[in-house]
């Protein structure tokens, strides 16, 4: 008896075993149980930033590879790193401390073709003692000597990958330093108290969701949430750190560049154009970030004998060179939208743009203008051209047997030409992998698109399927398909026009829909028969 009472029981608490263990499955990754950063600006002028983290793990992926290490980048020719505290706590309460040659210092991969910047640091740290339920323990201090930078200058996004059960931020600085500060995408308040002649903010933010790991998100789309805060007085005083460091037209150095691009036998390109054939073909892009070189750019002669650039820098002698050569060309800051406009300082800059010059960032960020705050070097609001994105293409299409996709005997199959090279083949894929989006989606501009085919029909064939007269109006656009008998021909017309660039995810289906029936349209083909 005992022996069946244990065969009917043992399965039964497998299988609530298994029932538990379901319903305990984590839904993340992982867990910041606390995110803690500490900027502080001090008396004499240098500042500290510590950041303390306690990271708990959930799968194998979290501890082989999204969470396995730290990364942590600083320039020891003004900046010093100190790890106060790294240890991982196991399941069972042991505590692995990491050891000494689990922090691995190398260069940045950013600088690595970067002569310059080869006196970057990043700090690896190899987080040790992993398995799930763990929890990584990380405390460390980046101390910034007194004038190496321009202002205390933050743009911190919040949302991580993982939840964060509590996350905060604070500032501290003397009573009496200019301090603008807000919180973009968010409605927690700072706390902020004045003690000992030092004022501090304080923001504390609890059960902050993560982000989509495989979508696109960013502050001035409103999917995430960013803290912005610096002791820059104003925009103006913002600028004017990058007009200090304009290349000047009239730089022996940029004069000497310009003529060599007008040397050689004569062609039928202007000036401008070898400048911007220069700008694409004849400097590497680094891609470090302006924060991470001091807000600083080297001079245009050393830009230009090294062969490589940052953005700024590239931007910054695009200018000097349109400039040489005759043309206005203005120097622009792109920041994101902040309460206070004078919060946005150099850490918020999302992009330098210079008048004149064909760039792919500069065009995405005139794109998204009515999404950004745009300055002069005046520190004044200023405009920036919008890109012309309008389709209107006429076409012809042969229908002819010799020509078509032979679908069975007597059944051709053609496809309407054209349409995929707009919106469908740049951003259609990238817009809908996905029937519903939790976050925003900005699109990278408005389609206004319309194709007109005319088909010429040979060898007698009659038509079979042709798209239908249809319209699809939607709050974020429209799409219409006319099929209309002109001077004897068939005449295809289909158009595309979107109205609403931030789709929001109450939005998103309409979107969605918009572009399945588009896609469709597009890639049905025409049949026809021969009689």
């Amino acid at each position: 008896m005992k022996n069946i009472l244990a065969k009917i029981l043992m399965p039964a608490a497998l299988i609530l075993s298994a029932v538990l263990t379901a319903a305990a499955a984590p839904k993340n990754e992982a867990q910041f149980d606390k995110l803690v950063k500490t900027y502080t600006l001090n008396p004499d002028g240098s500042q500290e930033l510590r950041v303390q983290k306690q990271l708990t793990i959930y799968t194998h992926a979290a501890m082989n590879s999204l969470y396995g290490e730290t990364f942590i980048v600083y320039d020891p020719a003004y900046q010093q790193l100190k790890i106060n505290e790294s240890y991982t706590r196991q399941v069972d309460g042991t505590i692995v401390t990491t050891p000494a040659n689990a922090f691995v210092e190398v260069l940045p991969s950013a600088a690595a073709n970067a002569p310059a910047y080869n006196g970057l640091k990043e700090m690896v740290v190899v987080h040790t003692g992993l398995e799930l339920g763990a929890t990584i323990y990380l405390d460390y201090t980046v101390t910034t000597k007194a004038g190496a930078l321009p202002a205390l200058d933050i743009f911190e996004q919040v949302e991580e990958l993982s939840p964060i059960k509590e996350y905060v931020l604070s500032v501290t600085v003397p009573s009496g330093t200019p301090l603008h500060y807000a919180l973009l995408n968010g409605s927690t308040k700072p706390s902020v108290s004045e003690v000992n002649g030092v004022r501090t903010v304080k923001w504390t933010l609890r059960n902050v969701r993560p982000r989509p790991r495989y979508l696109a998100v960013s502050a001035p789309a409103g999917n995430v949430q960013a803290v912005a805060v610096t002791t820059f007085d104003s925009q103006q005083a913002v600028a004017d750190v990058i007009k200090s460091q304009l290349y000047s037209p009239e730089d022996e150095a940029v004069k000497a560049l310009l003529a060599s691009l007008n040397e050689g036998p004569a062609d039928r390109r202007s000036t401008v154009d070898k400048i911007h054939e220069y700008l694409s073909t004849g400097l590497a892009q680094n891609r470090l970030s302006l924060a991470q070189i001091g807000y600083k750019v080297r001079p245009a002669a050393d830009v230009i004998h090294s062969a490589y650039a940052t953005d700024a820098e590239r931007t910054l002698l695009a200018a000097a060179l349109l400039q040489a050569a005759g043309q206005d060309s203005e120097v622009t800051l792109a920041f994101p939208r902040t309460s206070d406009p004078a919060a946005a300082g150099l850490a918020s800059l999302q992009n330098i743009m210079a008048a004149g010059l064909v760039d792919r960032a500069d065009e995405a960020t005139a794109d998204i203008a009515g999404y950004l705050s745009i300055i002069g070097l005046d520190g004044q609001p200023a405009e920036v051209a919008a890109p012309d994105h309008k389709v209107d293409v006429e076409s012809t299409l042969s229908v002819s047997a010799s020509e078509a996709a032979s679908v069975a005997e007597g059944i051709y199959s053609f496809t309407l030409p054209e349409a995929r090279s707009g919106w469908l083949g740049s951003v259609y894929a990238s817009t809908t992998s996905n029937t519903t989006r939790p976050v925003n989606l900005l699109l990278p501009y408005l389609a206004d698109e319309t194709y007109t085919c005319t088909l010429d029909v040979q060898d007698g064939l009659k038509a079979v399927a042709l798209p239908e007269n249809m319209t699809l109006d939607t709050p974020v656009g429209s799409l219409k398909v006319t099929v209309a008998e002109v001077d004897g021909k068939t005449v295809i017309t289909r158009s595309l026009k979107l109205v609403q660039q931030l789709i929001t995810p109450a939005l998103y289906p309409q979107y969605y829909r918009l572009m399945s029936e588009w896609y469709t349209l597009c890639a049905t083909p025409l049949i026809f028969n021969a009689e």
